[in-house]
């Protein structure tokens, strides 16, 4: 089973991304998951925004000068504001796949192994996965708490397996749809070649490894399909209806 993950949320039926009812709408999609970002307050709390910044809101502070009760007031849309961490646990902990993405920062391993430890989440990969880029920030993570797990996000799958390993992941998070235009200076079908054919190679050696492997964002009929072909453990992606189409075609 291929566990379909919605992308910030199910945002194609105009919800807010990072929002509870973007969260809500996935699941009304028939996703099995939520991937989602969290950034720190001022004041040490986690909130489910992407950007360090408030810039696409039309505003000038970052996240992390703001308190939380600040940050938890501010709309992303009409009577819709930006959710807490544990607004997104009261609410779906342990009832899907959460995968909390951790922004690059300096702090805040601490306080989110303790947040998940105050909301009992099963530390399963089906219930829980932290990933991030940032790879000191998963290691921190698996020293404090190393039942927790946590997935390395890459932009190119290619030799990034040992990486995973070295900083104890149980998952790998490749990018994995249509390259864009000018992603490299080779021509784009060589690119393309190049691109599919390091991440399938990843695909089979994580499985013989026993690593999972989540690709994102994967929003193309190819990659979706190649996907639940290949039985990777869960596709991130924008489109949750279509991706249910396909899984639901190949059963």
């Amino acid at each position: 089973m291929t566990y379909i993950i919605a992308h910030r949320g199910f945002c194609k039926v105009n919800e807010p991304d990072n929002s509870l009812p973007a969260f809500q709408a996935a699941l009304e999609a028939n996703a099995d998951g939520i991937e989602f970002d969290i950034n720190l307050s001022s004041d040490g709390h986690f909130v489910c925004f992407h950007d360090p910044t408030l810039t696409k809101l039309g505003r000038s502070e970052q996240l992390n000068e703001l308190k939380l009760e600040e940050l938890t007031e501010i709309e992303l849309s009409e009577g819709v504001t930006i959710p807490s961490l544990e607004d997104v646990l009261e609410k779906f902990g342990n009832k899907i796949l959460l995968n909390i993405e951790l922004k690059p920062q300096k702090n805040g391993t601490k306080e989110l192994i303790h947040v998940i430890h105050q909301y009992s989440l099963d530390n399963t990969p089906n219930k829980v996965i932290i990933s991030s880029f940032h790879g000191e920030a998963l290691a921190e993570i698996k020293k404090i708490d190393p039942d927790i797990p946590t997935g390395l996000l890459v932009n190119f799958a290619r030799n990034q397996l040992p990486i995973a390993q070295k900083l104890g992941c149980d998952a790998l998070h490749p990018y994995y749809d249509k390259i864009p235009e000018g992603w490299t200076n080779l021509p784009y079908w060589i690119a393309s070649w190049f691109h599919k054919y390091y991440a399938h190679k990843c695909f089979d050696e994580a499985k013989n490894k026993g690593i999972l492997i989540n690709p994102y964002t994967v929003n193309s009929d190819p990659y979706l399909l190649n996907c639940f072909k290949r039985n990777v453990y869960g596709v991130i992606t924008d489109d949750v209806d279509r991706a249910y189409q396909i899984k639901q075609y190949l059963d």
